[in-house]
């Protein structure tokens, strides 16, 4: 169950929507997304890969989410998979009513989020949303951690319960859709970086911003700039001044509203020359990972579930930056932009299919549907 079959959302929609193609193209499994609701473009593009789009039942004063513990009484149901603080609850009422399986999904680590919040009672609003995950966990038949981070962060919380060794890790793979995108050939005037994301102040610190502003700017060359897309809706000026406080300069900085559509953010990855994800935490980093899809060179955060997982490839460790100095951030976008774009461009493709190669997402989705068969 999600809560839609794009991507606006953010990074759980987009996740989600790739699990369920990946889990219906496995043989014997006929894979459901029950959503609030979808239009019949959707509905189309989801039967191109074999997924069903399912609304739910109607029910006066719930919100969409909640109404997602009411999938249509006529739908057979054998597993329910419920993602995250947010749509497990729903999924865990279905599992009761429907005597069914259930699987948790694991998407984010509530408490090492909360100590880079810009939020009065964020730490405290922290651990009761991981204590929540917690007691989603342990009561999920399957429970799934999305990449070796954030799966051997609960693991530790579930060791009380004796159920650390059964969490399994899905760490995501390539996504085909961004794989067709031409890159340009030659190089510009200007070095054009992109962070992107959700741009809200209270993430600022915890995405690290202020890291990638500083970064740039600590180049003292105007021909690297830094394209940040991601500012909600009417507060595009006020990410930019935040950014501009960390000593950028504005003819070094581009600010745009985020991007829902993934037709926009493929072109994205073709203006680019350099994606960077220099959170102080991230569970996992699809933002990165998309970008790495296109072919596009990366830098991440060490602290980072895709940092984690590069580690596992040759020379993925190149593309991971164990720092949280802005200086160390610089000296790595220069290092790349030292060289020719057809190099960069040649070793971002084969990083991505060592990536391919080691988290396709066809074998993790066969993995998992064996993992679901062993408790059923």
């Amino acid at each position: 169950m999600a809560d839609e079959w794009g991507s606006s959302k953010g990074g759980i929609s987009t996740l989600n929507r790739e699990l369920c193609i990946g889990l219906a193209q496995q043989p014997n499994v006929l894979v459901t997304l029950v959503v609030p609701k979808y239009d019949e473009k959707e509905k189309q593009a989801a039967l191109e890969h074999k997924v069903h789009l399912a609304k739910t039942d109607s029910v006066p004063g719930f919100d969409s989410v909640a109404m997602l513990a009411f999938p249509p009484a006529d739908l057979p149901i054998d597993v329910v998979i419920g993602h995250g603080r947010k749509l497990g609850p729903s999924a865990s009422i279905v599992a009761k009513h429907r005597r069914c399986k259930r699987v948790h999904i694991v998407h984010t680590a509530s408490e090492q989020i909360a100590m880079y919040k810009n939020e009065e009672n964020a730490i405290a609003d922290g651990e009761s949303k991981h204590q929540t995950e917690v007691e989603l966990s342990e009561k999920a038949d399957v429970v799934v951690g999305i990449g070796p981070k954030l799966t051997e962060n609960i693991q530790v919380s579930l060791r009380p319960f004796e159920k650390d060794e059964e969490v399994f890790n899905l760490t995501p793979g390539i996504f085909s859709e961004f794989t067709e995108l031409p890159q340009a050939s030659k190089d510009g005037r200007s070095f054009y970086t992109l962070v992107f994301g959700r741009g809200n102040y209270e993430d600022f610190e915890l995405k690290g911003y202020d890291i990638a502003a500083k970064a740039v700017a600590s180049l003292n060359d105007k021909t690297y700039q830094l394209v940040f897309v991601g500012a909600p809706e009417n507060e595009e000026t006020k990410v930019a001044n935040n950014l501009l406080k960390c000593g950028i300069s504005k003819t070094q900085l581009t600010v745009r509203g985020f991007q829902e559509s993934r037709e926009m953010l493929g072109r994205l990855f073709c203006e680019a020359d350099l994606a960077i994800m220099p959170s102080r935490t991230e569970g996992f980093g699809l933002a990165a990972l998309e970008a790495l899809s296109a072919g596009l060179p990366i830098l991440v955060s060490d602290n980072s579930g895709l940092g984690k997982a590069l580690a596992e490839i040759p020379f993925g460790a190149y593309s991971v930056v164990e720092s949280d100095e802005p200086e160390e951030w610089g000296e790595a976008i220069r290092r790349i932009r030292k060289k020719p774009r057809a190099i960069r461009l040649e070793e971002a493709r084969e990083l991505r299919s060592r990536y391919h190669q080691r988290f396709k997402w066809q074998d993790q989705c066969a993995a998992l549907v064996e993992k679901i068969r062993d408790v059923m």
